[in-house]
């Protein structure tokens, strides 16, 4: 996000002179350039060498960043909500409430993703990935059993951002009203009829759909209608134990 970065050390002016300015060029360079232990390291200085500088919000939003590349979630959590509470001004600010509602989607913590991603939503501004926050919120709201207002969200990413990967993943998941459990979906129905038969064996109840998968018709042997995710999981764990891929789809 190099356009960003200017607006930032041009705020910083003599903030940003007290502070460790080789710090703070090193830590982007090598964020810019995916060193994200690097990039840490060179940010962490940055901020110990000026620790009240104005500009602390927006390190601490591409600390976080960098952290989420080395999978260290809890720090990058962390570094998240302290660019909250220093006030990183625009645009980043909107960009870490993407960040902290990404990681909570992934988490499958889906009420808290919603409250970042409705903070954005609310005014959202240039540069951000809405068709990704639209179909996030959709797919969280599904989740949670909010079903008619999950439609709402989808309906916009699939009237605003036709083409797109999420249009084409809002198109799969619109009008849908409650969750399966997937153990196959095959070409052949005579290979989903013999998957089929694997479930009946364990103990469970299958049905055969068809549906649409890299840009043909599937046959996907399912079981059971949850109205959450969370009830469609317990009965995926079941499937599991029995020996069963186990996948819940809308």
């Amino acid at each position: 996000m190099p356009v960003i970065l200017l607006a930032l050390v041009a705020a910083g002016g003599c903030a940003q002179r007290r502070a460790d300015r080789a710090a703070f060029d090193a830590g982007y360079a090598a964020f810019e350039a995916g060193r994200w232990q690097e990039a840490v390291d060179n940010f962490t200085r940055y901020l110990q060498s000026d620790p009240k500088t104005p500009t602390r919000g927006e390190v601490y939003y591409y600390r976080g960043e960098a952290l989420v590349h080395l999978n260290r979630r809890g720090e990058a959590r962390r570094d998240f909500e302290r660019a909250i509470g220093a006030e990183a001004r625009p645009p980043i600010d909107q960009f870490v409430r993407v960040a902290m509602g990404n990681l909570y989607y992934e988490e499958g913590n889906d009420a808290r993703a919603l409250e970042q991603y409705a903070v954005v939503l609310q005014k959202p501004g240039k540069d951000l990935p809405m068709p990704m926050l639209l179909l996030r919120s959709g797919v969280s709201l599904q989740r949670l059993g909010k079903w008619d207002m999950a439609d709402k969200y989808l309906g916009r990413v699939i009237e605003k951002y036709p083409g797109t990967p999420a249009a084409t993943e809002a198109l799969r998941r619109v009008h849908a009203g409650s969750f399966a459990v997937q153990t196959g979906a095959f070409a052949s129905r005579t290979t989903a009829e013999l998957q089929a038969g694997r479930v009946r064996a364990v103990g469970f109840e299958p049905r055969i759909a068809k549906v649409q998968g890299s840009g043909q018709t599937l046959f996907a042997v399912q079981v059971g209608r949850a109205r959450t995710y969370a009830e469609a999981e317990v009965l995926a764990g079941r499937l599991r134990r029995a020996g069963l891929m186990a996948l819940v789809v809308p």
